[in-house]
């Protein structure tokens, strides 16, 4: 379930995703180079949004499964969410209740240029003597976030030391001279959570990307932290949709096939039919049917 650290404020969005992804139950480690966080961009807004849970529906990264999901329309922001969660109860609903998973999209989103806190989630919350419970179905809770929100999620929020929780809403209501400011802050953070020791640091890994979404949604900044011994892990790529675009899926195909043009690998008949693929791609949703999820 690893760990998702995000911060809505009026000043922008800021989350950091770690990178493990494990296999259940026994929590072996799969990959430490996993994205977890997709940029949205839509004609009213933007959203920021990142996932903790189950990790993969079959042999496919729940962060692909939401670019797939998003993709191919040009929607608003509430009818991004609203299909992420009807899609998240159809396609991988049944399987986290079945393997006792909590799954949740947390997404800073910007409406109008007014910040949302949006948490899109299968588990019950705990009230007085009840734990809460884990469901088949997804629902959706949303505030506006006019004072600073903070969300923690993941088996790795409790490996957050206290020093920890108690500076992030010390600060949160706080802007920042630079955006990088709080980049760093969530960084360390989440390094510190896993290498503390605590209960749910070992689904975490030590080093995270860290993204950074201002009110108007443009210059999104992101950044990998961690130590630099595992630097050869940070993740390729980006996780961008433009109006229903995934650009993420378009550009890497595209650097690929110039430089192997410019190499005289391909001719350029083929870079320009390769190239068709990859943009045809880029805005094709995915085939809307139910796979197995058997990974976390």
């Amino acid at each position: 379930m690893t760990l998702v650290i995000t911060l809505v404020t009026p000043h922008g969005v800021w989350a950091s995703t770690d990178h493990r992804l494990t296999a259940h139950p026994d929590g072996s480690v799969i990959t430490d180079s996993s994205v977890k966080h997709v940029i949205i961009r839509c004609p009213d807004g933007s959203a920021l949004v990142s996932y903790t849970g189950l990790g993969r529906v079959g042999q496919l990264d729940v962060s692909n499964w939401m670019r797939e999901v998003l993709r191919g329309e040009t929607r608003s922001v509430n009818e991004s969410l609203i299909d992420l969660r009807e899609q998240a109860t159809a396609r991988i609903g049944s399987q986290a209740k079945s393997l006792d998973i909590r799954h949740a999209f947390l997404a800073g989103a910007f409406l109008n240029e007014r910040p949302w806190a949006v948490a899109i989630t299968n588990a019950t919350p705990p009230t007085g003597s009840s734990p809460g419970s884990i469901k088949s179905t997804f629902e959706t809770s949303a505030m506006l976030a006019e004072r600073s929100v903070v969300f923690a999620e993941g088996s790795g929020r409790d490996a957050i030391v206290q020093a920890d929780r108690e500076l992030l809403h010390r600060v949160s209501d706080r802007k920042p001279r630079r955006p990088e400011d709080f980049m760093r802050l969530l960084g360390d953070v989440s390094r510190r959570a896993a290498e503390s020791g605590h209960p749910g640091a070992r689904l975490v890994s030590r080093s995270c990307s860290v993204v950074f979404m201002p009110p108007s949604g443009d210059d999104v900044k992101q950044e990998w932290y961690g130590p630099e011994e595992e630097r050869a892990l940070a993740p390729a790529g980006f996780s961008h949709m433009l109006f229903g675009i995934d650009l993420g899926e378009m550009a890497r195909p595209m650097i690929e096939l110039s430089q192997a043009l410019w190499n005289g690998d391909i001719t350029e008949e083929d870079f320009n039919l390769r190239t068709e693929e990859a943009a045809k791609k880029a805005v094709q949703p995915r085939n809307r049917r139910n796979p197995a999820a058997k990974e976390r």
